[in-house]
């Protein structure tokens, strides 16, 4: 069976002089590669090609068969390293926790340890003006944080 470590040491050397990054590797029963990257700018479909021909000159195929995707990281996703989430601090996002479900609003910043963000000031009615809503603080391994499109 392919090794997950193998392919993401390959990505990671194929990776290494460009803006883009391995965000994961998953080796599904019967050799089913799957390679998820994302990048500082944006990630394009001669991107995932470029990657997915370097894994398939250095894997060898009659040694071992497998299936390989390469994938842009894209905006269903959510947020898993670091270097993802600097791109949305003070970027529109949608966090959920058990707690509070799905809210929308701004990546104000984040540490190890936990997340600020402002949710989205709820619309004025004709009884209640709109609130200033005020900064919430997650613990980190208790959020999901998504890129969020607000129309």
């Amino acid at each position: 069976m392919i090794n997950k470590e193998q392919v993401s040491t390959l990505c990671e050397e194929a990776l290494a002089n460009s803006d883009r990054f391995l965000v994961e590797v998953k080796v599904k029963p019967n050799n089913v590669i799957e390679v998820y990257i994302d990048s500082d700018t944006a990630v394009n479909i001669d991107h995932c090609a470029e990657l997915s021909r370097f894994i398939n000159e250095k894997m060898d195929r009659d040694v071992e068969d497998y299936e390989l995707s390469v994938f842009s990281w894209g905006l269903s996703g959510a947020l898993k390293m670091d270097r993802q989430l600097q791109k949305y601090v003070g970027k529109d996002v949608e966090v959920k926790t058990k707690e509070t479900g799905k809210m929308q609003g701004k990546l104000v910043s984040f540490d190890v340890e936990r997340v600020e963000f402002v949710p989205a000031p709820k619309k004025a009615t004709k009884k209640k003006s709109a609130e200033e809503p005020a900064n919430l603080f997650f613990e980190r391994n208790k959020v999901e944080i998504k890129p969020a499109i607000i129309f």
